[in-house]
């Protein structure tokens, strides 16, 4: 019976897990149909069914001598309490047992056709440095041959992907009465990534072991085969070929072989090699690179950049990192690694929450990055500017980017020392409300950090976050989007080489050891020698600004109104006395000849 089918481009839904390669409703179809031609043939006279069993407890013997070997538990013949089925010897489920003490989890017992035994076994190639699957278009499909080096011939072969699993072959038999004193077993080979002629070769194989041994139990010896020999067979110098689909005219109904198109059973093959892969994983040990402590893979994850690490620790270092806002160090553990955490990753080991303000802190910080974005001062709904300008797509309020005052075209935007003089001014000659008061307040608070910012720092060049140096080297690093730039310059830097290169110095201070390495910057002879003579020029005062009276209770700084040195602080609604910053409870009792002035020039 020809096993050929009409092709289809791609796989049924249902048969794209392991069911497709088992192919088990399949196989006992054809077992049955295999049993029912025969039967008649299998039944046995009272002397030959005694002799048959005979030659089955002699095989099942050595069978557990294999057991043995495996260090599998021992099969014994005390299982003999359930009732024997009509026309089956006992010793063929003692065989049955035996292979399954050696096989394990690749023997499936399946349910009895007709009161005869079946089951599948299944045959997984071991390819410890994995195996590559080529494709041989030649046009009329013939196997095209390696060099002795394992080259192929690139205008016939091409590379399709690398598996280190391949889908098992699997042998599904059918035990009948006469077994084995005059019957082989009912068969068939499943392997649906292979073609049609070498899975019927390989059924054209097992038929040529029960011709060498007739009268004798083969499918342990059938299985053997297939495990150390059937290899070569199936792959040219350990590599897979597969041929364009072909069937022949005379086909062994037995086997069970590929019905696909090749560029559809790839895909398979693929998917197979990852859920194994997957599979394995889960049940081996590993050891974490943060804890050092072993458990199954279960308990780890496996990042993309194929690092190991427990969940518990991995869960920990994500959890911490987004609860301080620090998202640059959400990457691999690995010292020698540092690749960035996708958020699929990220959504697994965050939990639901964690992983919401981990989207919000990421939006936050990409709509930080582009610098035509700023925010109404209305509403701070986010906004595009254009030449500084800017209109608010909630509240429709068009203002100036750089004052977040009102449109002023043509008219010249006043500097932040400008406009906190402005409402300083604006606070001492008009009584505002309570709320306007504390809003303005605010409004200059902020004008003041980010003027006290500016002086001392400098922006990184790519997200413009003001970052200031108290200590170090001139290489500093963006701790928001982790850019390199140099802090005397100003510029963006990858490594040291903008300073080798002598652009700029890596230090600032002035020592023998820098200056033997050519860290710092040198002095000229002139100036070294004579370092007590000559007086160097003061610097000219810069014009500073007050920025008012610290709050001793809170540190907020806060301005006096004119003359008056009792101050009432914005922030904690304390009292304090501008000139000894002590609080004052009643201003009778702190002010006088015994106490403070309460009124001075400002």
């Amino acid at each position: 019976m020809s096993s050929g089918a009409s092709s289809s481009s791609s796989p049924p839904p249902a048969e794209s897990g392991d069911g497709y390669w088992e192919a088990r409703e399949e196989a006992a179809a054809r077992l049955e149909a295999m049993a029912a031609r025969a039967r008649g043939e299998d039944e046995l006279s009272a002397e030959q069914l005694e002799t048959n069993n005979r030659l089955q407890e002699d095989e099942v013997d050595y069978i557990k001598l294999k057991t043995l070997f495996y260090k599998t538990p021992e099969v014994t013949c005390g299982h003999a309490e359930e009732p024997q089925m009509p026309g089956c010897s006992s010793a063929s489920k003692l065989e049955v047992l035996a292979l399954q003490a050696i096989y394990g989890d690749d023997m499936v017992i399946l349910e009895d056709k007709a009161c005869l035994r079946s089951f599948q076994l299944f045959v997984r190639y071991p390819i410890p440095n994995g195996t590559k699957v080529f494709l041989n278009l030649h046009p009329n499909g013939t196997m095209v041959g390696t060099d002795n080096d394992g080259s192929q011939d690139g205008s016939e072969l091409f590379y399709a992907c690398s598996l280190k699993h391949l889908p098992p072959v699997v042998l599904t038999c059918l035990l009948p009465c006469s077994y084995p004193s005059t019957s082989a077993p009912y068969f068939t080979i499943s392997a649906k990534w292979l073609d049609e002629p070498k899975v019927s070769h390989l059924c054209a194989m097992l038929d040529e072991i029960w011709t060498d041994l007739p009268g004798q139990e083969v499918v342990y010896r059938w299985l053997d085969w297939l495990n150390s020999s059937s290899w070569p067979c199936i792959s040219l110098n350990d590599n897979i070929i597969l041929v364009p689909d072909k069937t022949s005219d005379v086909g062994d109904e037995r086997a069970i072989a590929r019905r696909l198109l090749v560029d559809s059973t790839i895909p398979l093959m693929q998917s197979y090699n990852e859920r194994r892969s997957h599979e394995i994983f889960l049940k081996s040990f590993h050891e974490c690179g943060i804890c050092l402590s072993e458990n199954t893979g279960r308990n780890f994850i496996k990042l993309p950049c194929h690092h190991l690490f427990c969940l518990t620790c991995m869960k920990s270092h994500c959890r911490i990192h987004v609860t301080e806002g620090n998202l640059t160090q959400l990457t691999c553990p690995d010292t020698t690694c540092r690749s960035p955490l996708p958020p699929s990753v990220l959504k697994i080991l965050l939990g639901d929450d964690c992983y919401k303000r981990w989207e919000s802190f990421t939006l936050q910080k990409l709509l930080d990055t582009m610098p035509d974005l700023v925010y109404c001062p209305r509403c701070d709904a986010a906004c595009l500017e254009v030449d500084n300008d800017a209109q608010c797509p909630e509240c429709f309020f068009t203002f100036c980017s750089l004052c977040k005052e009102r449109r002023h075209v043509g008219e010249h935007c006043v500097t932040p020392e400008e406009k906190i003089r402005i409402l300083r001014e604006k606070h001492q000659k008009y009584s505002l409300p309570e709320k306007q008061l504390l809003r303005e307040q605010r409004e200059i608070d902020e004008l003041v950090n980010v003027c006290e910012a500016l002086r001392d720092s400098k922006q990184c060049p790519r997200c413009k976050m003001a970052i200031s140096k108290t200590e170090g080297c001139n290489k500093m690093t963006c701790r928001n989007c982790g850019k390199f730039f140099c802090y005397r310059c100003n510029q963006a830097i990858h490594g040291y080489e903008h300073f080798w290169d002598g652009n700029c110095v890596l230090f600032e201070h002035h020592n023998q050891v820098g200056r033997r390495y050519g860290l710092f910057e040198e002095l000229d002879d002139d100036e070294g020698s004579d370092d007590e003579d000559l007086e160097e020029p003061e610097p000219e005062p810069e014009p500073e600004m007050v920025w008012g009276h610290p709050c001793p209770m809170c540190g907020r700084r806060n301005e006096k109104f004119g003359t008056n040195n009792h101050i009432l602080c914005m922030g904690c609604r304390g009292h304090y006395c501008a000139l000894c910053r002590k609080r004052v409870t009643k201003s009778s009792e702190h002010y006088g000849p015994r106490g403070c002035q309460q009124h001075t020039d400002p």
